[in-house]
């Protein structure tokens, strides 16, 4: 071979291991700059049926806003929310079905709101179901209740995130009630059709307005009563229109947020374990929010004239005894599902209280 033939083949071959470079060089960049999934941004549609928190404090700040913040600072702002709150987007009892189809992402809802899509959401209205926030979250995070209650989430297309205790419930009322007597030609407002038969039992009419409208139907006088957190004295404006509390409470609510199926699984993996990981951190969070809430509205509502209406404690047993009667024995026939979580749920809570031998006075606080 002569030399300039040499030559041609040096150049050759230059340009050869050249390319090879430049393109190694181009892969490389090209994962700097967000060309791995690692590295693409996820937009969240987040939708409440409630308004923002008011205290930072509040068990419902932990859910949502705190949720929010941790989640867009935990994933270096690879996750961000576009937060509605109030229902704007979708009515709460809808909102089931957008999250099934993809129309939102995710959902901050009492289940009892889906009770007709998803009846074993009805969980949370059964009257005297939790002997309080660390109790409630024991039977649905540790027991075969709140698994069965997730596989009736998964078959609608809804996966949950976490729950939140939204502090005491109870009736909140124009009108005294301390007893089965006094629901007698009561309105109340019911926000499960679980319970339809229960009130209709003592005597009561039955509505069933959206949380947000309850203000207006006391105000109106189209509702006489509700069963509803106390914390919507002050949150809701409720105080404006309430003048009695019953006690002693029904137990504390329990809420949930949830995502859409569809939405969650095209979240990389190590999103969703920031997700559920923040979303547990919350509800150990809202455990304490939850009781300093029950705590401060009861001031609030003192402080404010409100009128605390106590049950004697054969009252409180006669109406816990029918709730059984009524509601707990209509949830369990509503299907194999539903028999099963009341099955599991008696068996736990005698378990609890075996346990936590304290829990059995859980409600002798509010008794005269």
């Amino acid at each position: 071979m002569n030399s300039l033939d040499k030559r041609n083949g040096f150049v050759v071959l230059s340009l050869i291991l050249l390319c090879i470079l430049s393109a190694c060089a181009t892969s490389e960049s090209a994962g700097i700059e967000g060309g791995t999934n690692e590295e693409e941004t996820y937009t969240l549609t987040f939708h409440s049926s409630y308004p923002p928190s008011v205290h930072d404090w509040e068990p419902k700040y932990y859910a949502q806003e705190k949720f929010i913040e941790l989640v867009e600072e935990r994933t270096d702002g690879r996750v961000t929310f576009d937060v509605y709150y109030s229902n704007q987007l979708v009515g709460q009892d809808e909102s089931a079905d957008a999250l099934a189809n993809g129309t939102i992402d995710i959902q901050n809802i009492s289940p009892s709101y889906w009770a007709e899509r998803i009846p074993e959401g009805n969980l949370v209205s059964l009257p005297y179901w939790n002997m309080g926030e660390e109790h409630a979250l024991h039977i649905l995070r540790e027991t075969e209740v709140g698994e069965l209650y997730e596989d009736a989430l998964d078959d609608y297309g809804i996966k949950l995130l976490h729950y939140w205790p939204s502090s005491t419930t109870g009736y909140m009322s124009t009108t005294p009630l301390s007893s089965i007597e006094d629901m007698e030609g009561v309105v109340m407002n019911v926000s499960s059709n679980l319970t339809i038969d229960y009130n209709q039992s003592m005597g009561s009419g039955i509505a069933s307005l959206p949380a947000i409208d309850q203000y207006e139907g006391l105000y109106r006088g189209t509702i006489d009563a509700i069963q509803f957190p106390y914390y919507a004295l002050e949150t809701y404006s409720l105080v404006d229109t309430v003048d009695y509390l019953a006690v002693p409470t029904l137990n504390p609510a329990m809420t949930h947020i949830v995502i859409s199926q569809e939405s969650w699984e095209k979240l990389p993996e190590d999103i969703q374990d920031i997700m559920l990981e923040t979303g547990q951190e919350m509800e150990e969070a809202a455990i304490e929010g939850s009781q300093r809430y029950t705590q401060e509205v009861f001031e609030f509502a003192e402080n404010h004239g409100v009128e605390f209406v106590s049950m004697t404690e054969d009252d409180y047993e006669r109406m816990e005894q029918m709730s059984q009667e009524k509601v707990w024995d209509n949830f369990a026939s509503i299907n194999n599902r539903t028999a099963q979580m009341i099955e599991h749920l008696m068996i736990e809570n005698e378990k609890w209280m075996e346990e936590n031998p304290e829990a059995e006075d859980y409600m002798d606080q509010y008794l005269d």
